[in-house]
C-alpha cells in the first residue's frame, strides 16, 4: 500500500468521525447555533465538503472547481441533514478515485492555490494533508456543538 493510499485511509476514518459526532443531532439541532458559537453544526458539514472540493478535488485532482465559501457559512440557508450527508458521501467518493490513482511519485508535484488573500505554491502532499489536519479541526468543533446543543 503506497502512501497516497496511507493518507486516503487516515480521511476515512477523520470522515466517519464527523458522521458519528452529528449522528444524534436531529435536522433542527443540525440547524442550530449554539450560544457563544460562530456556525451550526451544519455550516460546519457543508464547509468540510467545499474544503474538500477546493483541496482535495481540484487541487490534487485537477477538477475545474469554483468556491464559493461565503456560501459554505451562509446561517440563513438551513442544512438538510440528508442532503448533507449525501453530499459529504459524494464528495468522498470523488476523493477515493483522485487518491487511489494518485502515484507516490506525484504527491510532491506544486500546485498553486490562494489561501487568506495571497497566492501560494503547495505540493500535493501538503493539499492532502491540509484536508486531514483541517477535518481533525472541525470534528472537535462538531462534538463540541453536539454536547452544547444537546445539554450533555
Amino acid at each position: 500500500m503506497g502512501h497516497s493510499q496511507r493518507l486516503l485511509d487516515y480521511l476515512e476514518e477523520l470522515r466517519e468521525a464527523v458522521r458519528e459526532a452529528v449522528a444524534p443531532l436531529d435536522e433542527a439541532q443540525l440547524n442550530t447555533q449554539p450560544r457563544g458559537l460562530v456556525n451550526t453544526p451544519g455550516v460546519l458539514l457543508r464547509h468540510l465538503a467545499g474544503s474538500e472540493r477546493e483541496w482535495i478535488h481540484r487541487l490534487v485532482g485537477g477538477d475545474a472547481y469554483r468556491r464559493d465559501r461565503a456560501a459554505e457559512f451562509d446561517p440563513a440557508t438551513p442544512v438538510r441533514k440528508d442532503a448533507a450527508l449525501a453530499e459529504l458521501e459524494a464528495v468522498a467518493r470523488r476523493t477515493r478515485e483522485i487518491l487511489r490513482a494518485l502515484p507516490d511519485t506525484a504527491l510532491d508535484e506544486e500546485v498553486v492555490t490562494t489561501r487568506a488573500g495571497r497566492t501560494m505554491e503547495v505540493s500535493k502532499h501538503y493539499a492532502i494533508l491540509h484536508t486531514l489536519a483541517h477535518y481533525a479541526y472541525h470534528h472537535g468543533q462538531l462534538r463540541m456543538h453536539v454536547k452544547l446543543i444537546r445539554g450533555s
